[in-house]
């Protein structure tokens, strides 16, 4: 895999060398999303409300060559003020990107259910350790062309050329980037997605990062997940299997945790405006230790932390009302931990 930053840098600057653009044109969509939540047995932090936003300012055009481009700030209610920018450029070759915090590559959500969201990803009490993905810094992607292979199949390949740098910078910036990574020196990442038959789709992704500031000594962090989705009429089920383990440096090499995890759900769709759904996500910790003084063999503990979800949505014009019922046992992969949490919410979408 470490030889894909070489291939998306070659396209790249090969579809780079192009004529000026017509002028492109720009859109704006976006949505707010108010919530009620109560959270209640271990942990609680009481009742709040809140209004969570995203502003999608999207501006596109045709170069005269035939590519195009595309290019997206979003505003949301995160800390930086435009923290998620793509720029793509199309060609008959595929899709060429340029993201910094976008671009998500992972497929731990592969099972897509969830009448307001896919499980865990929608409302959680707690945090699920799942995957590396790309969004998470700046990346580079190149994208198949749609309907260039059978059955449906996309591929995606991104590359991370320094997992430290997870803002805007520009050509006159100073990165101000230590030496060390925490979480590894950079990480490449490969997705293939596939339609077969009608109703089931299916997605994959797999990445890889350095170990720890490079230490020769260290583990190199990887992930991986699979996933599927079949929808029949009103009905959809849909399950993903995916595993998890960090890089580490020399300094924690005597102890590996790694997760393995299990997320599925079923949803039905009563009508156009109404759905309901359940989701149960499970995701072991796996903590080894190393073998002590004197011991024969190595100790190793797990805690299987489950997510269970119901929710339920009414849509009706530009806006959705639903509620989601969350419980969780083990939470935050502490033993015996229980947590729950319930959302009402309002959700306009422009």
């Amino acid at each position: 895999m470490k030889n894909i930053s070489k291939l998306l840098v070659g396209i790249l600057f090969s579809a780079l060398v192009m004529a000026p653009s017509y002028a492109g044109e720009m859109a704006v969509t976006g949505g707010a999303t108010a919530t009620y939540v109560t959270n209640g047995d271990d942990a609680s932090s009481g009742k709040n409300i809140g209004i969570s936003n995203e502003l999608d300012f999207t501006a596109s055009g045709e170069l005269d060559n035939g590519f195009t481009w595309k290019y997206q700030v979003q505003l949301d209610d995160a800390g930086a003020a435009n923290d998620d920018t793509r720029l793509e450029i199309g060609t008959d070759m595929g899709t060429i990107g340029l993201y910094v915090s976008e671009g998500g590559m992972s497929a731990e959500l592969a099972h897509g259910i969830g009448a307001l969201g896919t499980g865990f990803d929608y409302a959680s009490p707690s945090s699920f350790v799942h995957s590396y993905d790309v969004d998470g810094y700046s990346n580079i992607q190149y994208h198949t062309p749609a309907d260039l292979l059978p059955f449906g199949i996309g591929v995606k390949l991104g590359f991370v050329p320094n997992m430290n740098a997870t803002g805007m910078l520009s050509a006159k910036a100073d990165s101000g980037l230590p030496a060390t990574q925490a979480e590894g020196r950079d990480l490449t990442m490969a997705q293939v997605s596939a339609a077969p038959i009608d109703g089931l789709s299916i997605k994959g992704s797999i990445a890889e990062t350095n170990s720890e500031g490079g230490d020769a000594n260290g583990d190199d962090g990887i992930s991986a997940n699979l996933g599927a989705k079949y929808t029949m009429g009103q009905f959809s089920v849909g399950y993903t299997e995916g595993g998890y383990q960090a890089a580490t440096g020399a300094a924690a090499n005597d102890e590996t945790i790694y997760y393995e995890n299990k997320f599925y759900g079923v949803q039905f769709d009563v009508n156009d405006n109404l759905s309901v759904s359940y989701n149960n996500d499970e995701s072991e910790k796996n903590t080894r230790a190393a073998v002590a003084v004197a011991a024969t063999a190595g100790t190793k503990t797990i805690v299987a932390m489950e997510q269970e979800s119901i929710q339920l949505a009414y849509t009706i014009g530009g806006a959705t009302i639903g509620i989601a019922d969350v419980e969780v046992d083990n939470a935050d992969y502490t033993a015996g931990k229980t947590e729950s949490q319930t959302v009402v919410s309002l959700a306009i979408s422009f």
